[in-house]
């Protein structure tokens, strides 16, 4: 899920709960009255979770001086960043509506990193094997997408708020027995 949507479901005051039914605890603490933090086994991924992150650009020159399991990171960090806005281009490139667009942004972004967070925990990387994302580990975001750039290419009106209201409604955050049914 990118930044945005989360942002906005705050904004609407819901509570956020992350992809693996978590309960985003800075943004839904606000929501609750501001109780003292006590919880750290969600990933934040709202404005809260922004504050003073380092920017990141991998240095994927010397491999051999570096920590494998950091270079792996570092590279599947640059791929979960550019997979989510790379699969919303192209569905619109091949004819998808830009909902199907939106859609395959967030569902294969976070897909991604979860995969990631799995491949590193397994490997021994201290803090995706503490429940962080791949992502947030390292202090970044999912990458946004150029929505009004992809309306334009479809032929659509951009309306976020409506594109998030669909994907939400939609069988990706049901448990498969759920969605099935």
């Amino acid at each position: 899920m990118n930044r945005s949507t989360v942002g906005r479901w705050e904004a609407k005051g819901w509570i956020v709960l992350t992809v693996d039914g978590l309960v985003n605890v800075e943004a839904s603490e606000r929501l609750l009255g501001g109780r003292a933090e006590t919880y750290r086994g969600g990933k934040a991924k709202g404005p809260s979770a922004q504050k003073d992150r380092p920017s990141f650009t991998p240095d994927l020159g010397n491999s051999s001086a570096q920590d494998p399991l950091a270079l792996a990171q570092a590279g599947l960090a640059e791929v979960i960043r550019a997979i989510g806005p790379y699969a919303a281009r192209m569905a619109v490139e091949f004819g998808a509506p830009l909902q199907v667009a939106y859609g395959l942004d967030q569902a294969v972004a976070v897909e991604a990193d979860g995969i990631a967070a799995r491949f590193l925990a397994r490997n021994g990387h201290p803090d995706t094997a503490s429940g962080y994302g791949a992502l947030e580990s390292l202090g970044l975001d999912f990458a946004e997408a150029d929505w009004a750039a992809l309306a334009k290419a479809a032929g659509a009106r951009l309306d976020l708020d409506a594109l998030d209201a669909w994907f939400t409604g939609t069988a990706y955050w049901r448990s498969p027995a759920e969605a099935s049914a």
